[in-house]
């Protein structure tokens, strides 16, 4: 049976900013069909990992590879697989939400980009505010905005930066369902996030970041959930795994 390319792939994955070590010797490899959510206390390195996973950083020792292609030499076809959300609103302040989303899908190279931005719009519950300037929708909206703008391009690869950070209730069921959906569509989910009930309801693996190394990496499957939610505390509060 033939083994299907990675969508992400990081072999000995290091980082370092000066003095400081972001990331060390880090394996992680994420398949089609797979979410993984990436846990951990700020400074732990889940912002630089998905940094160098989607060529916003282009310094670093060891491999990373998107479907096959290494991020040192990323193509037009490789970036046009990979949806990004960060912390930052990656979006236009002075353009409308809808013409955010048209201006993206064009940038992708999407033929029916105007029938493409409007049905994002719709998924993510802002079709009223399709006219509306992004600098005076709240900061929970341009949260949905900027997530809509990530998957306008039919990505297979999202990497995400704890993306549930300002979405109220109803924005959060819309996003689990959303990443259920493509999931199960075969696409391939990197999400970093504090919040395990969220991840848990979506995610197939949980990763551990400490101080830049991988120190839990299992099945969803295989974990209770109020157990990995008290030895992920403990990473919090303590910065060493439980034993």
């Amino acid at each position: 049976m033939a083994v299907s390319t990675p969508a992400l792939s990081c072999e000995r994955l290091s980082k370092r900013y000066g003095r400081i070590s972001a990331l060390t010797s880090v394996n992680v490899t994420v398949g089609a069909g797979e979410c993984v959510a990436i846990f951990g206390r700020n400074g732990a390195g889940k912002t630089t990992l998905l940094h160098v996973a989607g060529s916003l950083i282009r310094s670093f020792e060891g491999e990373v590879r998107v479907f096959g292609t290494s991020r040192r030499d990323a193509t037009v076809e490789t970036r046009r697989a990979v949806g990004l959300v960060l912390h930052e609103i990656c979006l236009y302040d002075d353009l409308s939400a809808l013409d955010n989303l048209r201006f993206f899908a064009r940038l992708y190279g999407v033929s029916d980009y105007e029938a493409r931005a409007r049905d994002v719009l719709t998924q993510f519950g802002l079709s009223e505010r399709a006219a509306t300037a992004v600098r005076t929708l709240s900061r929970g909206m341009k949260q949905r905005l900027a997530i809509a703008r990530a998957l306008v391009h039919r990505p297979r690869l999202l990497l995400m930066d704890e993306p549930f950070t300002g979405l109220d209730e109803p924005g959060s069921q819309t996003l689990v369902a959303v990443l259920r959906d493509f999931v199960r569509d075969g696409g391939a989910v990197v999400v970093s996030t504090h919040d395990v009930e969220r991840a848990f309801d979506v995610a197939t693996r949980a990763i551990i970041l400490e101080r830049g190394s991988v120190t839990l990496d299992r099945s969803v499957a295989d974990v209770d959930a109020t157990a990995f939610r008290h030895a992920y505390w403990h990473v919090l509060f303590t910065g060493t795994p439980r034993a």
